[in-house]
C-alpha cells in the first residue's frame, strides 16, 4: 500500500503522524511510504532520518497521492482539494466539529478513521496519551494566565507558606482530569472535581483521598457553586464521535472571579463552555469575557510535539500495519478495536454519534462493509 505521511497546516501543529521507527515497520511489510517534505521536523525528526527508514520525501501534493494518509489533526479546507475517492484519511479527526470537512469526505468518498474514537477493552487508549498531556498543560496555562501582565487575577496558584493556594475546578472525571488534578494536587493546589458516574467518583475518592481534593456530583446546581469558587475552570468532558453539551452556561462564567481562568480541553469536539463560540490557536490562544480569561485551543499536545508524537506513534503503529496488509475492509471486519474508530466509510458516515451531532444522514456500517 502508498502510505502518505503528511505536514499538518494548522496553527501551532508541529506533531507528526509516524516517527521513522513507524516508517521502517511499515516499508519492512511491503509498503511504499512517502513522507511530506519536513514532516517531522517540528517534533525533531529530520528528512534524513525518515529516509534511513526507508521512506521517500515528496512534496505535499506527492504526498497526498497516497491510498493511506496519517496525519494528526482534522484536514483543512485547503487540503479537501486532495481528497479522492476510496482513499484513507487517519488521525484525530474529530470530525463532530468539522462538517464541512465531513460534506466533503461524503461528497468524495473518502474513509475517515477517527484515532481518537478507537476504543481497546473500553478505553481510548490512542487519545489517552494526548489527554494526559492535554489535562497536565491545562495547569500550567492555568499558572500563567492567572498572573497579573496576562489579565489575570494576580495570584500565584500554587501559593506560599503563610498564602493559600488557589482552587482548580475540574469539570469531568476522565484520563485527562486525572492528569490535570495529579498536577494541581502536586504544586499544592485545592482541587474540585465534578464527576457524574458513581464508580468513577468512588474511584476518584480512592485516589485522592489522601490529598486536597474534593470529589462531587456533576449537576447544575453544584456547577454552579463550584464554579464560583474557581481560580482556574478546566473543562474535560468528551462524548466520543460527537459533540458535548454546553454544560457551563453564560450565567455562570458571569458569577466567575475576574482574572480567573477557564481552559476548555474539549473544543476539539466543539467545547462546553458557551462564551466560547470559536476555537482560538497557538499564536493567539485566549481572550476575556465578563473579566474571564478563555484558552480554546483545540490542538493542545501540538504545543510539545516530541513528547506527543512519541506517545502517538506508538499508539497507531499496530493498526496502520494492520491496515496496509489486510485492506481496510478485511482490517474492519476482523478487529473491533479499529472499527470503533470508523467514523465515514467511502462517504457515508457510519458513526451515528457523528451523524446526529452535525444533522447528516446516517449509515449502518452493515449495510456498507
Amino acid at each position: 500500500m502508498k502510505i502518505g505521511v503528511i505536514k499538518d497546516p494548522k496553527q501551532g501543529e508541529a506533531r507528526v503522524g509516524m516517527t521513522p521507527e513507524n516508517v521502517k515497520i511499515l516499508v519492512e511489510a511491503g509498503n511504499e511510504v512517502l513522507v511530506d517534505d519536513n514532516a517531522g521536523a517540528g517534533s525533531g525528526f529530520t528528512n534524513e532520518q525518515y529516509v534511513e527508514a526507508g521512506g521517500k520525501i515528496v512534496d505535499t501534493d506527492t504526498a497526498w497521492t497516497a491510498d493511506l494518509i496519517v496525519k494528526v489533526k482534522e484536514p483543512m479546507e485547503s487540503e479537501y482539494h486532495y481528497f479522492k475517492k476510496g482513499q484513507i484519511i487517519w488521525g484525530f479527526l474529530h470530525l463532530a466539529a468539522n462538517k464541512a470537512c465531513v460534506e466533503k469526505m461524503m461528497e468524495v468518498g473518502v474513509t475517515a478513521l477517527s484515532g481518537e474514537n478507537i476504543s481497546i477493552n473500553g478505553v481510548l487508549e490512542l487519545l489517552k496519551p494526548m489527554s494526559a498531556i492535554a489535562g497536565r498543560r491545562a495547569v500550567n496555562l492555568g499558572q500563567y494566565y492567572i498572573e497579573k501582565q496576562h489579565g489575570g487575577e494576580g495570584i500565584l496558584l500554587p501559593g506560599i507558606e503563610g498564602v493559600e493556594a488557589g482552587t482548580v475546578v475540574i469539570l469531568g472525571g476522565g484520563n485527562a482530569a486525572e492528569n490535570a488534578a495529579d498536577m494541581a494536587v502536586g504544586i499544592g493546589c485545592h482541587v474540585v472535581i465534578l464527576e457524574v458516574n458513581e464508580n468513577r467518583i468512588k474511584q476518584l475518592e480512592e485516589r485522592y483521598k489522601d490529598h486536597n481534593v474534593e470529589v462531587i456530583v456533576s449537576n447544575t446546581e453544584n456547577l454552579e457553586n463550584r464554579i464560583k469558587d474557581a481560580d482556574v475552570f478546566i473543562s474535560t468532558v468528551l462524548i466520543p464521535g460527537a459533540k458535548p453539551p454546553k454544560l457551563v452556561k453564560e450565567y455562570m462564567v458571569k458569577s466567575m472571579k475576574p482574572g480567573s481562568v477557564i481552559v476548555d480541553i474539549a473544543i476539539d469536539q466543539g467545547g462546553t463552555v458557551e462564551t466560547i463560540d470559536k476555537p482560538t490557536n497557538h499564536a493567539d490562544p485566549v481572550f476575556t469575557k465578563y473579566g474571564v480569561i478563555h484558552y480554546a485551543v483545540p490542538n493542545m499536545p501540538g504545543a510539545t510535539p516530541r513528547t506527543a508524537t512519541i506517545a502517538l506513534a506508538k499508539g497507531n503503529i499496530s493498526f496502520l500495519k494492520e491496515v496496509s496488509l489486510k485492506g481496510i475492509d478485511a482490517a474492519l471486519k476482523s478487529d473491533e478495536s479499529l472499527l470503533s474508530g470508523l467514523s465515514v466509510y467511502n462517504g457515508k458516515v457510519v458513526s451515528k454519534a457523528l451523524a446526529d451531532s452535525i444533522d447528516v444522514p446516517y449509515t449502518e456500517v452493515g449495510d456498507v462493509l
